[in-house]
């Protein structure tokens, strides 16, 4: 039986990669224009063919050369920013990136996977076109015009087996009818979601040895290949006694918003900033975490420690694990700081972006076992 192979586009830090290798595919190729987090996906998947580059600048015979890899499925997670809910004032209808998934489905076009896979945030299932029409419906459109079916779900991380409340948006293409109906969405499981305390508590407080032996399912699984006697990326943020004076008030639930007056922000000159109440709130140990974003390093405290997570933490509660290696620097100054103060070295995306951004490997591994089904189906099929 031939082996069945995928190549990544957009592929950032490689969390859905990682969700096809764990279903049994190679990964063959990925394309991913930032350099640390093309140098992260490199270090994990050392046998695939990395190119940092733009999937836009690449001509179709660049891309048709790549069918020698012939994969059966090609994946990947368009930029995502122009339809995501934390952008709705500055929602900007002709954003360049609402339009990057036709570029993917150039490179669909070309390859003629049996298979592709997008994600992307729930968000576009409410983004319109500047001239009013379902993005959704508009991708469903260009997805027909090349040849291919599709079908979509929203799924919930915390039902796959993530410590984490994250509802994220699958498509499915197929390159026929036959295909389509090979496919079937998986079911969350029936069993309680994982908690956070049961996906973190055998860290330790500092960077360091492992607290103890792993105790939990998860923990066991986050561990399971990592020989290393300590977890790596797991240096804690350096607080002032201010900060953690101020986390120290922060109950579960709440955030920088519910402390005393003498302990919120100061914004310029020691006056009185602005408390936000997305930032710094304590997770509970006994539900799953809130989503993990980009800006993760000042949404959340630790539930227990009076400190953000660390790089670490948030690749557990994404469902990395501990033999993922993550490249690039622990935090930077955000892309337009950096070029305004000439930092031309630190303008990629850092350890807690790369984080962020990516899709629980676990989540994508759910789907990505179900396409290995309907790959096996059909060819099974085809050969009786």
């Amino acid at each position: 039986m031939a082996r069945l192979t995928t190549i990544d586009l957009f592929a950032g830090a490689g969390g859905l990669a990682l969700g096809m290798e764990l279903a049994g595919f190679e990964v063959c190729a990925a394309v991913e224009v930032d350099k640390w987090a093309a140098e992260t996906f490199q270090a994990n998947f050392a046998k695939a063919t990395v190119l940092t580059r733009s999937v836009e600048d690449m001509g179709d015979a660049e891309i048709g050369a790549m069918a020698a890899y012939r994969p059966a499925v090609v994946v990947g997670g368009p930029p995502c920013q122009g339809f995501s809910h934390s952008n709705i004032v500055n929602r900007d209808p002709k954003d360049p990136r609402n339009s990057l998934f036709q570029e993917f489905l150039r490179w669909v076009s070309i390859l003629k996977p049996r298979y592709f896979l997008i994600e992307n945030v729930s968000g576009l299932l409410t983004s319109r076109t500047a001239e009013g029409r379902p993005v959704i419906d508009v991708i469903e459109e260009a997805i027909g015009a090349i040849g291919y079916g599709s079908d979509w779900r929203l799924l919930q991380a915390s039902a796959f087996g993530v410590p984490q409340r994250r509802e994220r948006l699958f498509i499915v293409g197929a390159a026929s009818p036959a295909l389509l109906k090979h496919f079937c969405w998986p079911i969350g499981q029936g069993e309680p979601p994982v908690n956070l305390w049961d996906a973190i508590s055998d860290l330790p407080e500092q960077a360091g040895p492992y607290a103890k032996e792993p105790e939990t399912n998860y923990q066991k699984q986050m561990r399971d290949g990592s020989r290393a006697p300590a977890p790596s990326a797991h240096e804690p943020m350096r607080h002032t006694e201010r900060i953690i004076e101020r986390f120290r008030e922060i109950g579960y639930g709440q955030s920088e918003a519910s402390v005393s007056a003498a302990l919120q922000p100061r914004g310029r000159k020691g006056k009185n900033g602005k408390a936000y109440n997305q930032n710094s709130r304590r997770q509970r140990p006994d539900a799953p975490c809130s989503t993990i974003v980009a800006s993760s390093h000042t949404n959340f405290i630790h539930p227990c420690f009076h400190r953000n997570f660390t790089v670490r933490e948030l690749m557990r509660i994404q469902s990395f694990p501990d033999r993922f290696i993550m490249c690039g620097k622990r935090a930077v100054l955000s892309r337009s700081l950096c070029l305004k103060k000439g930092l031309l070295d630190d303008v990629y995306l850092d350890q807690r972006m790369q984080v962020g951004n990516a899709v629980p490997p676990l989540l994508a591994k759910a789907v990505a076992d179900q396409l290995r089904i309907a790959c096996l189906t059909f060819e099974l099929r085809n050969a009786a």
